[in-house]
């Protein structure tokens, strides 16, 4: 068995696929968005998801307040969409992170992504440098975009590595 040697750890562990999403959630008037990857499901009844967060976010801070957020997973040609999502989350005319938003339940839904689902918190567990958010899809919903023909963006379809 090979030790645990850093690139090759990385190396390994990159063939993992993660899909690419945005998560959105807001707190009164705070809203956070992030792109996310460490994403699976670990129930199907209930259907449950685990959610790596970074814990120095905003989103990690207002997530553990609103206890709810809205996984939205990019459609394979939607990549050009992430990097909006990489900074600091803003909320100008309508947008968030340039993109148009409605509020469902209290919670931002991006119009332009084909699909979405609603989590809810069942519980924690601190992790490493992400802590692992266990939620329960409370909600699942589309919206009308040519996208949502598509198979969802992963992390190996982009020139983008996180994690290993």
């Amino acid at each position: 068995m090979a030790k645990l040697d850093p690139e090759l750890r990385k190396r390994v562990l990159r063939k993992v696929l993660n899909g690419v999403f945005v998560m959105t959630t807001r707190q009164e008037e705070r809203y956070s968005a992030a792109l996310v990857t460490f994403v699976t499901q670990v129930s199907i009844e209930p259907p449950l998801y685990a959610v790596g967060v970074r814990k120095d976010w905003g989103l990690y801070e207002i997530l553990q307040q609103s206890r709810r957020a809205v996984l939205h997973p990019l459609a394979k040609s939607q990549q050009q969409l992430a990097p909006a999502f990489f900074k600091a989350t803003r909320v100008e005319d309508g947008r968030l992170n340039g993109l148009p938003f409605r509020l469902e339940d209290g919670l931002p839904v991006l119009a332009p992504l084909p699909w979405y689902f609603v989590l809810e918190t069942e519980g924690w567990h601190p992790g490493g440098d992400h802590a692992v958010w266990i939620a329960r899809v409370s909600a699942v919903g589309t919206n009308e975009v040519p996208e949502a023909e598509e198979a969802p963006l992963c992390m190996r379809d982009t020139p983008w590595s996180y994690g290993g």
